[in-house]
């Protein structure tokens, strides 16, 4: 994701990027699609961990919060890219900063996953 918004750089430049090789929308919609299927899956995982196996309250909430968390995290990623043109770098940068807001609010629920 992070190379999509500089692919006319990197083509100036002659850098080989997987952008430049493979073209700045395949590669954006594969990482939003591997990042979503991420959270999605990080969530589940916590969900149907958390009913398996009987837990303290404290653990059960915990992973809740986890699950919840990475759901979320997995929505906004899908709908924050609804509207960006992979094309239009500035789109793609304002993109990127969002998911990198995600990540840090991911340390925030990290000590939730035990």
């Amino acid at each position: 994701m992070k190379d999509v918004p500089d692919v006319k750089g990197d083509a100036l430049f002659n850098i080989k990027s997987f952008t430049v090789r493979i073209g700045p929308k395949a590669i954006f919609h594969a990482s939003r699609r591997l990042l979503a299927t991420l959270f999605f899956g990080v969530g589940l995982t916590f969900a149907v961990g958390g009913s398996m196996v009987s837990y303290t309250v404290e653990q059960t909430v915990c992973r809740v919060v986890v699950a919840c968390a990475a759901a979320l995290a997995g929505w906004s990623v899908r709908r924050e890219a609804k509207g960006v043109d992979p094309d239009e770098a500035g789109e793609v940068y304002g993109y990127y900063m969002h998911l990198w807001k995600l990540f840090y609010l991911s340390y925030l629920v990290l000590p939730f996953a035990r």
